[in-house]
């Protein structure tokens, strides 16, 4: 029975503590989360069809020269990067509804992803795909913040996961589709492969967008939608720590940019980001085209691998931080299993088998994407723009990072061997782990004066090794009189 109930916590979770949460959980998962996972896994399937497209007519019919490839990279990054900063605030202000704003960017991504497939010049392609950006920014750290605002800590990082792995999903199935349009549609009706999945892009697009604007529900504050009855609505914001709505005003500026967690996760995450650049960008697709031994088909398939290697890893160590309330100690594996493959691509004689292996393993670099946001969705809950900001920050860095990186470091010039870039790679993995770990401390730090403050105020707070039993009177009660209640570090 033991084994059994912590197996079920291991995957499942923590049971609802009544029928009503139960079913207020099964219409959040059915509506919020499955939307969510759905618009990331287009928004990353029209993102990475450019790559797809490029190793299969696009470079050739486009007449793409030198860093041409890298600079339409960078375009799209500079796009992301500038649409970020007001889809952070239109996100956190509360005042547009988030139930009609995602789903009409998706929209607009969407139409800017099917002019592609009409480009005749590389130009064209950078300014659409800029204008692309600017609207896909408010999908990813925009999606987790409206996760933080709908599931307990126990519950976030297994529904983050999920984000996580619909993103990679998108990516999995464009080589696939990829593929499979080039030995199928490449030259019907006048269009190349290439074009043809710009336009297969599009359409699968459309009924994403139909859900999104008939069922999200954005905000549980804001919430209209037909299957949340008002004690439902309700019960979704009594569940979770409360806390006083924080203003968006001049002042927070000073108020977010005067907290270290800001700084300190977004930093966190630039150093994350550079340790994918090992196995889930282009390098091996790059490589592989340079050879000249690999089909086209092959160029979309093999890379896959990699992407599997990403979702199930994703997965196991989301589930694992869920069921041990611990998070940080992910990092150093992260950077464990992104060094070692740096390391053997380095070495110019290493086997072809020696660089797939080196190539798949690589995948699991990106293991703490989900744990990471989840756990900067949990330390920063207090505060609604500071959430925000630095979750979007975070993305942010993110963007600069592979922006420059693209540039200075993988350029396509490079191919076959990438030194720099690999060495730069290696380095942000040794210096990582000790970031993560000074989080931790600081987290450890800000908990124990919390603590304190609750011993003065006589209101409880729940502790890591002891998280708080919400179902007991006393901390109901402690709940409804706390002015402002803090959720704690999960590490």
């Amino acid at each position: 029975m033991g084994i059994l109930h912590e197996t079920r916590r291991f995957f499942i979770g923590d049971k609802p503590e009544s029928k009503a949460e139960r079913n207020l959980l099964f219409k959040i998962d059915s509506f919020i989360l499955s939307y969510l996972c759905l618009s990331q896994f287009i928004n990353y399937l029209d993102r990475q069809n450019l790559t797809n497209a490029y190793v299969s007519g696009m470079k050739e019919e486009l007449n793409f020269q030198g860093v041409d490839y890298n600079l339409t990279l960078t375009i799209f990054k500079i796009g992301y990067i500038i649409g970020g900063l007001p889809q952070s605030f239109i996100v956190s202000s509360h005042k547009v509804p988030l139930s009609f704003w995602f789903p009409f960017c998706a929209l607009c991504w969407t139409m800017f992803n099917l002019g592609n497939a009409f480009c005749h010049h590389v130009w064209e392609v950078e300014l659409l795909r800029f204008f692309m950006a600017i609207f896909e920014a408010v999908s990813f750290a925009g999606g987790h913040y409206v996760l933080g605002a709908w599931y307990k800590p126990s519950e976030l990082g297994k529904r983050a996961c999920l984000l996580t792995a619909a993103q990679n999903a998108g990516g999995l199935f464009a080589g696939f589709m990829q593929g499979a349009i080039y030995t199928s549609l490449n030259g019907k009706a006048g269009l190349s492969g290439w074009r043809w999945l710009m336009v297969i892009n599009a359409l699968m697009s459309v009924p994403v967008v139909v859900f999104g604007f008939l069922t999200f529900p954005g905000m549980p504050a804001q919430c209209n939608r037909w299957y949340l009855s008002d004690e439902e609505k309700k019960l979704a914001m009594d569940r979770l720590p409360p806390h006083k709505p924080t203003p968006l005003n001049w002042g927070v500026f000073k108020r977010v940019f005067g907290d270290w967690r800001f700084w300190a996760f977004t930093l966190q995450f630039c150093f994350n980001t550079n340790m994918e650049w090992a196995g889930l960008y282009s390098p091996m697709s790059l490589w592989m085209k340079w050879t000249g031994n690999y089909t086209v088909p092959q160029i979309n398939y093999y890379p896959l691998g990699t992407t599997a290697v990403t979702i199930a890893s994703t997965c196991l160590f989301a589930l694992w931080t869920d069921y041990t309330r611990s998070r940080w100690w992910v990092n150093i594996v992260m950077a464990f299993c992104a060094g070692i493959p740096c390391i053997m691509l380095l070495v110019p004689s290493l086997p072809v088998a020696g660089k797939f292996f080196a190539w798949y393993l690589a995948g699991m670099g990106f293991i703490g994407q989900a744990v990471n946001f989840s756990w900067a969705n949990e330390v920063c809950r207090d505060d609604d723009q500071l959430r925000s900001i630095t979750l979007y920050a975070m993305m942010y860095g993110s963007n600069v990072t592979i922006a420059w990186f693209n540039i200075a470091l993988f350029p396509v010039t490079d191919v076959p061997n990438f030194v720099k870039g690999y060495s730069a790679s290696l380095a942000t993995c040794l210096l990582s782990p000790p970031i993560a770990l000074w989080i931790h401390r600081l987290c450890q730090h800000r908990e124990r004066e919390m603590a304190a403050e609750a011993a003065i105020t006589g209101v409880a707070m729940p502790t890591e090794e002891e998280p708080a039993d919400t179902s007991s009177d006393k901390n109901v009660a402690d709940a409804k009189t706390a002015t402002v209640a803090v959720t704690p570090e999960m590490k």
